[in-house]
């Protein structure tokens, strides 16, 4: 079965508008959860999350702070794992994803959740329909 997620229209800081690929998840550790509007990202390798969204979470980061180059910039991210619930209109459409690698943003003022390809584009069949709608269809060959 697959999820159907719409385009949401932003505002950009110019004023001019734009629609991006939404789709509604859960970040979740042990008994832990935040729900969250993600971008889809095809271009993104990795996922990305902000540094608040993991310490509520409890996430573990590695020491180790890498350089990240994105769309806003270049910045400091620690790597950590997750489980990510993909909503579906019901909770039986429910898909999720264990293990998901994430970058966790460094900086504070870092506030979206960005789906990138690794660990979750490999599952799915991934549909974007124009800036109308984007579809996914889990793959059951894995």
């Amino acid at each position: 079965m697959a999820l159907s997620y719409k385009f949401k229209k932003f505002r950009l800081e110019s004023g001019a508008y734009t629609k991006r690929p939404i789709v509604d998840i859960i970040l979740k550790n042990d008994k832990k959860y935040l729900e969250f509007g993600a971008i889809l990202d095809s271009g993104s390798d990795l996922t990305t999350i902000p540094k608040a969204a993991a310490d509520y979470l409890g996430l573990k980061a590695e020491d180790k702070e890498i350089e990240m180059v994105g769309y806003k910039g270049t910045g400091k991210v620690r790597q950590s794992k997750v489980t990510i619930i993909f909503k579906g209109k019901v909770k039986r459409q429910e898909e999720t994803l264990s293990n998901v690698s994430v970058a966790i943003m460094q900086d504070p003022e870092e506030e979206d959740v960005i789906i990138g390809t690794a660990g979750v584009f490999e599952h799915f069949k991934i549909i974007f329909n124009d800036t109308k709608n984007i579809n996914l269809t889990r793959l059951t060959n894995l």
